[in-house]
């Protein structure tokens, strides 16, 4: 770990040097404590660190850092570019990386650690892993941000979970979550879970009702095996986003339940298995769905769907993907129930802008289209994202009748937003020239 630590000698004539400068050259060196760790807190982690050959001042300044930010791709990346004996520094050079992160964790002085962030691409051992976490719980971490690899199993240490001093906690790592039975996050208002595994619903549930100040809430390709509910109901959550691996055997596939009235943002990417039911979302006022399939579940997708636009009855800024329609390319659309006589109120009352993403022109997306300019009458941008495989089979009377559909909707400002305009076809550039160029 040549990078980040001196050996005896080279500190003892970099700190030898010092005596050879004129007086009044070294004026950082006499600067205020406090003056000197500002400096420090625009360096890296490693930066701060290589300070210590500055002077004997500047020799243990940096066991006082509050941002450590370690990543074991950064320490030896660079050496892949050796030739030789290469695969044999490659296990050095991390078992160097993981002595490293240990001597700057507990070599740490008595202050504060604001923000720790771990990222490891290898195994590291649990006792080590819990040791660093219990070291940055003892100075009163306020964000712990840890990133392990596929293959770690790992159970976060009991003193994770009451430490009242987190505000900020990003989990990333593919092995059972499991928390002890007493939980207290007293200020957590930030929560990111990533690749995790819940094993039943009296921790899950206990885990979210343990936070009675987060505001924000992400559950990416999280696993839920064995779980049949879960209710996310907590009133200061102002932003949630749940994310699910589709081809995830232990994929989300249970009621979920959300009951947030401070709601502000919600974020739904997920399968059709998912039966949401929503509570008490009249605050949401920006909204992203996208519901992804695997067969052919059109009914299955636009119940979903609809059961998630109708919850959100105040939105105003709605990203729906054309995914979340339901529809195969090939699907004739009155195979499909859509049931659109259901209106949300929201579509009458509140909704000003819509987003769709990946807009392929088939006869169900246009459907959707003069369905939205229809009942969307605040409506005042539309925002399509167009994707590159387009039918050709695009009938020219669909392209007409909603091409009048917009001009009726002489309120409403549309942008166009696809970046593969010319790899539209014939008919549907035609279309998309005369409907945002005039």
């Amino acid at each position: 770990m040549d990078d980040y630590v001196l050996s005896p000698s080279s500190k003892k004539q970099k700190l030898s040097d010092e005596h050879n400068m004129g007086e009044g050259i070294d004026m950082m060196s006499s600067l205020p404590e406090n003056v000197l760790h500002h400096i420090l807190s625009f360096l890296t982690t490693k930066e701060a660190i290589q300070t210590s050959i500055l002077s004997r001042r500047w020799q243990y300044l940096w066991t006082s850092i509050s941002n450590i930010d370690l990543n074991d791709m950064s320490s030896w990346s660079n050496r892949k570019k050796d030739k030789g004996k290469k695969q044999d520094r490659y296990p050095m050079c991390r078992s160097s990386f993981l002595d490293f992160v240990e001597r700057v964790l507990l070599l740490h002085d008595a202050s504060d650690i604001k923000r720790l962030r771990l990222r490891f691409t290898v195994v590291v051992n649990s006792s080590r892993l819990n040791s660093w976490i219990s070291a940055a719980v003892r100075h009163n971490v306020e964000e712990l941000d840890l990133s392990l690899p596929m293959q770690t199993r790992f159970v976060l240490p009991c003193c994770l979970f009451t430490c009242d001093s987190l505000v900020v906690l990003k989990l990333f790592m593919d092995c059972p979550f499991k928390p002890p039975i007493f939980i207290h996050f007293s200020n957590l208002k930030t929560l990111h879970l990533s690749a995790v595994t819940f094993s039943d619903d009296n921790s899950t549930q206990q885990l979210f009702f343990s936070c009675p100040v987060l505001q924000e809430l992400e559950l990416l390709y999280c696993g839920w095996k064995n779980l049949k509910t879960i209710t996310i109901s907590i009133p200061t959550l102002k932003r949630l986003a749940i994310e699910n691996e589709l081809l995830r055997d232990d994929a989300l596939s249970c009621v979920t339940k959300i009951c947030a009235a401070n709601l502000i943002s919600l974020k739904c990417t997920t399968n059709q298995k998912v039966d949401f039911h929503l509570c008490n979302l009249s605050s949401v006022v920006e909204a992203h769905i996208d519901l992804l399939y695997r067969f052919s579940m059109q009914q299955e997708v636009a119940s979903c769907a609809i059961n998630l636009v109708t919850g959100i009855c105040n939105v105003e800024t709605l990203t729906i993907s054309n995914n979340t329609l339901g529809f195969e390319p090939n699907a004739s659309f009155d195979e499909v129930d859509l049931t659109l006589e259901r209106v949300p109120s929201c579509f009458t009352s509140c909704l000003k802008t819509i987003s769709i993403t990946c807009f392929k022109g088939t006869p169900a997306e246009f459907h959707m289209l003069r369905f939205l300019l229809k009942n969307a009458t605040v409506l005042e941008e539309m925002l399509i994202y167009c994707s590159g495989n387009s039918p050709t089979d695009t009938n020219p009377e669909e392209l007409s009748y909603t091409y009048r559909c917009f001009l009726e909707a002489r309120k409403t400002v549309l942008r166009s937003c696809f970046d593969t305009f010319v790899r539209l076809p014939r008919k549907l550039s035609m279309f998309y020239q005369r409907l945002f160029h005039g």
